[in-house]
C-alpha cells in the first residue's frame, strides 16, 4: 500500500470516529432547541434575568440547572428558584431560534442580545452585520408574524 493512500485512510477513518464521538455527545440537535454541542442554552445568558431586568444578563456555572437535559445558567440563587418554580415562563419561544426565521418558515441562529418580550414570551433574534432580525420583526405586524412562527415552530417540536 502506498504512502499516500494509507494517510489517506487514517484521515477518513480519524473523521469518522471524530464525527461518531461528536454526534455521540453532541446536544445541538436536542428537541429541536437553538443549542451548541456542549447543550448550554442562551449562551450561558440568564432567562429569568431577560424578564427581571429586561436585559440579558450572563448567568454563572455555580447557579445552573438541567431543564429536559438543556443546561441554564442563572445569575443568582433567586433567578434560579423562580426558574425551577416555573420553566415555561422563561423558556425561549422556539425552541431558541430566532422569532422571525419562524415566521418565514426557517431556522436562523440567534444573537442572544437581540431580544424582545411579547405576551409574556422571550423572542430572540438574529443579528449580524448584514441582517438585524428584530427589525425586520418590528417593521411587520406582529401578530401575524407570531401567528406564523407558531404554526411553523408546531411542525418543528419533536421532529
Amino acid at each position: 500500500m502506498s504512502a499516500i493512500r494509507f494517510a489517506a485512510l487514517v484521515v477518513v477513518a480519524s473523521a469518522i470516529s471524530v464525527g461518531t464521538a461528536a454526534n455521540a455527545e453532541s446536544k445541538a440537535y436536542l428537541h429541536n432547541y437553538n443549542l451548541p454541542s456542549n447543550g448550554l442554552a442562551l449562551e450561558g445568558y440568564c432567562p429569568v434575568a431577560y424578564f427581571a431586568v429586561n436585559k440579558p444578563v450572563k448567568g454563572k456555572r455555580d447557579f445552573a440547572v438541567k431543564h429536559n437535559d438543556v443546561w441554564y445558567y442563572f445569575v443568582n440563587a433567586d433567578a434560579k428558584a423562580a426558574f425551577e418554580k416555573e420553566p415555561k415562563k422563561y423558556l425561549p419561544a422556539y425552541g431558541g431560534w430566532c422569532a422571525f426565521g419562524m415566521a418565514v418558515q426557517d431556522k436562523f441562529p440567534v444573537d442572544p442580545t437581540n431580544f424582545k418580550i411579547v405576551k409574556g414570551r422571550l423572542m430572540l433574534f438574529l443579528k449580524n452585520k448584514n441582517v438585524d432580525a428584530l427589525k425586520l420583526w418590528n417593521g411587520g405586524s406582529e401578530a401575524d408574524n407570531i401567528k406564523k412562527a407558531d404554526a411553523h415552530w408546531k411542525t418543528k417540536v419533536n421532529k
